[in-house]
């Protein structure tokens, strides 16, 4: 019996979509990392450090031990052998916190986990965790907000392989602004902040032999396998990860943390899964944050507003094992047309947790300190800050001597004006007001990287006229199933209704990190073209299948349109559905694959 198919009228793409897991989400259904529950599941909760810098001298498990549904108290003399993972090919193996939970005595910053507790319930492991009592060797911990860099080399190690201390020069920055009629030398600080999204970091370990099944909150499933397979001493393809929606990451779910590992060691000890999710408290602490930053901007410019001279010189907190870059001098060598320019970083060790990335890491908290920068010499120059930037737009991208790709600074700046009426503004400190009130407008340009990760997916047709499609990505509430699901519905006419979207599984095509607004344009080459394979194996079916309306045809005859085969010279109008093709060749599926190359 034929499958009808409709033959959509116009593509998703671009126009007003709802969201595929939308009824799931309102409805419940949707799970979430700490919402799957498994037979003879147990309960871990954390002991955390109650000072930030000393060493443990003393860890009493005696009377959390003996409460009743009290499994195991862990600690670094029973919790089991796990390594230290390493920087691998391309985005794998990527970790902020290298050094394995428990892996010795020192405390370097306040709640970093020296204990865990197993039990039956959750309520049981939280009060054996209480229980424990920890005696320490206190010592003075280095957390000033002062940041003055430590003394590295002029290369360093960060959490994405080495990098140069001077990430950006050209000319003589020093002579240039010392030169300069006009002169601005300003330092900008920004705060620690931390992720906190609204779902909690959660892990779920599963044993099956020497076969590790992990549900994690992650923002990126297949470095997490890359990660945990190298802790635990496991060919990738015994480690399985699966995260089937994220309740917002902000980046710090980007990489695998402590924590997910001290679920996977505690269920190998006990031979149970074992569910860890982290306190609200906790999050405060162990799963990142964006570091302090400390940046000096030096400017120098002539009397009529050309930038002669920039200098952007950042120091930002690390943790002190930790290799965290936060490169706030991504944009500065591109965002202005300067002749002599030097952009360089430093660190400084401090008692806290392992920084990471967030929302816009680097970059954002850099553009804050340049672009004000850039407000104040304009200023100081009498000049509009939109006109003072005009002015010095760059024709090229002066930090690689490359031309731009696309650019649209100018037509930002000049429309946004017109928009906000920034005609009407007048310079002067506190001579806008409105009702009474004083009205201050300002304004600040700003720039983010376009980038594509590595990435596969495979599509599948079906003989029920339906479509799948797969990618080892996740939506972190980002709308990804939707967009997998308009992809493959634009290629394929099969109705959104009528496709499955597989993410957030490491047994699928391996798929891009979700971070950096670059999993969308990583994921669409790949997909496009696994749909491209499928439909050119449909079309060899149609010309070999016995019987088929197009058994005497060559493939080149053919095009497929709207879910439908036809041959080129009589029009889609008459042509037959996929699925009758496959039902006639009695094929369950065809399936192509399809990859994408980082940028």
């Amino acid at each position: 019996m034929s499958a009808t198919q409709e033959i959509p009228t116009t593509s998703p793409i671009g126009r007003s979509t709802p969201r595929v897991d939308g009824a799931m989400k309102v409805s419940g259904k949707a799970q979430y990392t700490s919402d799957f529950h498994f037979p003879e599941t147990l309960y871990a909760v954390p002991v955390e450090a109650t000072i930030a810098n000393g060493r443990i001298v003393k860890l009493d498990t005696s009377a959390a031990g003996k409460m009743p549904g009290v499994r195991a108290i862990f600690h670094r003399e029973n919790i089991g052998k796990m390594f230290r993972s390493t920087l691998g090919q391309g985005m794998e193996g990527i970790c902020e916190e290298r050094r394995p939970p428990f892996e010795d005595d020192v405390v370097r910053y306040y709640g970093q986990y020296i204990a865990l507790a197993v039990a039956d319930t959750f309520e049981t492991a939280k009060a054996a965790a209480d229980a424990v009592r920890v005696t320490y060797s206190k010592e003075k911990p280095n957390v000033e907000t002062h940041l003055e860099a430590d003394d590295d080399p002029d290369s360093v190690v960060t959490t994405f392989g080495m990098r140069e201390r001077v990430d950006s020069q050209r000319g003589d920055a020093d002579a240039a602004f010392a030169s300069a009629p006009v002169k601005l030398d300003q330092t900008y600080v920004t705060p620690a902040e931390t992720h906190n999204p609204i779902e909690l970091h959660a892990t779920t370990a599963i044993w099956e032999g020497s076969k590790l099944t992990l549900y994690d909150s992650s923002q990126g499933v297949v470095n997490f396998r890359s990660v945990l397979a190298q802790m635990f001493d496991l060919p990738k393809e015994n480690v399985r990860v699966i995260t089937k929606f994220v309740g917002s990451g902000f980046g710090g779910k980007l990489f695998p943390w402590t924590h997910c590992a001290l679920a996977a060691a505690a269920a190998r000890q006990l031979g149970k899964p074992v569910k860890l999710v982290l306190s609200r408290k906790m999050m405060f602490q162990t799963v990142g944050h964006r570091p302090r930053t400390q940046q000096r901007v030096r400017l120098g410019a002539t009397r009529d507003g050309k930038l002669v001279s920039l200098q952007h010189d950042y120091i930002y907190h690390r943790s002190m094992l930790d290799a965290h870059h936060e490169d706030c001098g991504e944009a500065t060598p591109f965002q202005y047309s300067v002749p002599n320019l030097r952009v360089t970083f430093g660190r400084a060790r401090r008692n806290v947790g392992a920084a990471a990335d967030m929302r816009g890491p680097g970059a954002v908290p850099g553009l804050y300190a340049t672009e004000s920068a850039m407000n104040e010499l304009a200023g100081q120059l009498k000049i509009d800050p939109v006109k003072f930037r005009i002015m010095n737009e760059p024709k090229i991208d002066e930090g690689l001597q490359l031309p731009f790709s696309s650019r649209h600074l100018l037509e930002c700046f000049e429309l946004g004006a017109e928009k906000f009426g920034w005609s009407r503004r007048t310079p002067e400190v506190g001579s806008m007001k409105r009702d009474g009130l004083i009205l201050g407008w300002g304004m600040a340009g700003c720039a983010w990287i376009a980038a594509r990760f590595a990435a596969a997916a495979n599509v599948e047709l079906r003989d029920d006229g339906t479509a799948r499609v797969a990618c080892a990505t996740q939506d972190i509430g980002t709308g990804t199933y939707t967009n997998l699901a308009q992809l493959a519905a634009h290629k394929t006419g099969v109705p959104l209704e009528k496709i499955e979207v597989a993410l957030g599984d490491t047994s699928l095509p391996e798929g891009p990190l979700s971070g950096g607004s670059m999993a969308t344009p990583s994921i669409v080459p790949a997909v496009f073209q696994a749909a491209d394979n499928a439909i050119a194996s449909l079309l060899t079916i149609g010309t070999t299948t016995p019987g088929s309306p197009f058994e005497k045809r060559k493939s080149d005859d053919l095009a497929f349109e709207g879910g439908r085969v036809f041959v080129k010279a009589d029009g889609p109008a008459g042509g037959v559905p996929f699925a009758d093709l496959l039902q006639r060749g009695n094929l369950r599926l065809i399936t192509g694959s399809g990859k994408s190359e980082a940028t």
